[in-house]
């Protein structure tokens, strides 16, 4: 029960943060790295990192749980 507890956590962290990363990212500068007209790369590469960042504080937030319910 618990365990399922925890995967809904993560997957609502991560639909949460993916779009607020993603506008964060959008206050970089990307367009120094990549041509004028390659905007859709820079919006893949955004996505990206943001889903990579998100993914990463979601499985952080549900591994200190588990250590701290561990401990318990």
């Amino acid at each position: 029960m618990f365990s399922k507890l925890l995967t809904m956590w993560f997957l609502f962290i991560i639909i949460i943060l993916v779009p607020v990363i993603y506008r964060a990212l959008m206050a970089l500068r990307f367009s120094s790295l990549f041509n004028r007209a390659s905007t859709w790369q820079i919006k893949f590469l955004m996505a990206l990192i943001s889903f990579i960042l998100a993914f990463l504080a979601a499985f952080a937030f549900v591994f200190i749980i588990e250590r701290i319910v561990s401990v318990i």
